[in-house]
């Protein structure tokens, strides 16, 4: 499915106020932080079992990351957390794992202490929620707002394909701007938002469809041809490559307004637009950061209207971040001596140095990394070839790409779990294919780990053929004798994962 483009009108006002004036009209700064968060969670008796985790994620936009935070229900249905954030305002999605589903919407605020409840009906929706700060929020656009979100992800129009990969990129950018305005209009159906929420959530929806089909335009239009075209597949030289010319629609993308600091989509744009080949944007690496960012503005300054802003704040923190994330290394000294040189103590500052704390610890358990030949044999043959490599071990084969965010959103997560089995009899090997850059791929493995394969097209597309499926990430787990013991598409989570693993070893 293409998508859109969002002419979005400037807000002009924006620009030209200072940070404190954002913080005074209310909207959303970057700031460091913390938050305490407490509540409480009804369930009827339909629903109820042993053990309920809730699940918090909390966008993270300067480091890049939606931070996940999960903790299990006390025998009152209670919890309690701390959470760090990066903006004085926040907007942290939350749900349990009666029904993933289902999220609502908390806003949160810096130093304060959140208290919620909520409860479910008999069906496993949420069908009331309540906060000591609302925020200006109605309780029903806080239940439902991530759930429109949905919607407009699954509308479709049921129009004919229409051929793009032959056209202009201009025509595939006002084809996606059409698709993207038709999923607009959810937003005007019940139940009925706020104009500022129908804002938020339409900003989160247009960030999510340019990183995740603009961006990738290239397997955008493969898959544009094969859609119209019995499915055959194009030669190389029938899908055209955009130029950083073609990128102009950066700038009715609104990027410095600081309601994008609650989107969740805000983090994996940026990081995705760093990484943008067409772009081709530097890394940041020992560069002094006036000098990096003076040759970042040098790139999109054109393209985004501006060379001031918010949106260059953001820059330069997940430029780092990408560091960070992808290949799990903490700063350099000289790195650390830039950082502190340019913010001067500022909280931009305090963010990175306290992320980089959060990555030496994690490096110091970072699991080694194997690249792998991929076995010479038939399309047949290739998964039996790989799992016998590990006779006597379970076998987790996670199928994933650099550009999908629920892959990489999952690999942070389990990180924890793979340290429980890191003296066990167990193998963690990751599948990837073409559609991830060869070496934006070999960078994001440094951090990953495990055992590592590279396979080609045909070989990635027999395999999801013969497992019959076609969403990434896709878990498959063999025990020890080399039986698949379950395929998971979509990760359910450190509990669950364990539990299949553990089955698995014995």
């Amino acid at each position: 499915m293409l998508l859109l483009k969002s002419k979005l009108p400037y807000t002009i006002l924006l620009f030209i106020l200072p940070l404190t004036a954002y913080a005074q009209s209310g909207l959303p700064v970057l700031q460091a932080g913390t938050v305490s968060i407490s509540g409480e969670v009804t369930i009827p008796e339909k629903l109820k079992k042993d053990s309920v985790w809730v699940w918090l994620t909390i966008p993270q936009p300067f480091t890049g990351e939606n931070k996940r935070y999960t903790t299990l229900l006390d025998s009152k249905g209670r919890f309690a957390l701390k959470l760090n954030t990066e903006t004085n305002l926040s907007m942290c999605a939350v749900t349990t794992d009666l029904n993933m589903e289902h999220l609502v919407t908390v806003p949160l605020k810096n130093g304060q202490n959140s208290i919620i409840t909520f409860s479910y009906s008999d069906d496993g929706t949420i069908n009331k929620l309540k906060t000591n700060d609302n925020a200006g929020f109605t309780e029903e656009e806080l239940i439902w707002g991530v759930t429109k979100f949905g919607e407009m992800q699954r509308y479709r129009s049921g129009k004919p394909r229409e051929a793009l990969y032959n056209k202009a990129f201009s025509i595939f950018i006002d084809h996606a701007n059409n698709v993207l305005q038709e999923r607009r209009a959810i937003l005007n159906k019940p139940p009925f938002l706020s104009d500022k929420m129908k804002e938020i959530v339409f900003k989160d929806f247009s960030l999510a469809m340019y990183y995740g089909h603009v961006f990738d335009y290239y397997d955008e239009m493969v898959l544009n041809y094969s859609n119209t075209n019995d499915h055959k597949m194009p030669d190389s030289s029938e899908i055209k490559i955009p130029v950083r010319q073609d990128y102009s629609f950066l700038k009715d993308l609104d990027l410095d307004n600081p309601l994008n600091l609650y989107c969740f989509s805000y983090p994996d744009f940026t990081q995705k637009l760093l990484q943008n080949s067409t772009l081709d944007l530097p890394r940041i690496q020992d560069t002094p950061i006036p000098e990096w960012i003076k040759n970042v503005k040098g790139i999109l300054a054109h393209l985004i209207g501006s060379d001031q802003g918010l949106f260059y704040d953001m820059l330069i923190g997940n430029a780092y971040a990408m560091q960070y994330d992808t290949e799990l290394k903490p700063l350099t000294v000289k790195q650390i001596e830039n950082i502190k040189n340019y913010y001067k103590g500022a909280d931009l500052e305090k963010i990175l140095l306290r992320k980089n704390q959060e990555i030496m610890q994690l490096a110091r358990s970072k699991e080694t990394v194997v690249v792998n030949n991929t076995p010479d044999v038939s399309p047949e043959e290739l998964m039996s070839a790989i799992i016998s490599k590990y006779k006597g071990k379970a076998v987790i084969v996670d199928f994933w790409a650099t550009w999908c965010a629920p892959c990489l959103e999952a690999m942070r997560e389990s990180r924890d779990l793979k340290k429980q089995f890191a003296n066990k009899d167990v193998a963690f090997i990751y599948i990837g294919e073409p559609s991830s850059p060869r070496k934006l791929w070999e960078r994001h493995i440094q951090g990953i780990g495990g055992e590592q394969y590279y396979l080609t097209s045909k070989e990635w597309k027999y395999l999801l053929d013969s497992f019959n499926f076609s969403n990434i990430p896709t878990y498959l787990v063999f025990d020890k004798k080399g039986v698949l013991k379950q395929q998971i598409t979509e990760y359910p989570g450190n509990e669950v994962m364990q539990k299949h693993i553990e089955a698995a070893l014995h």
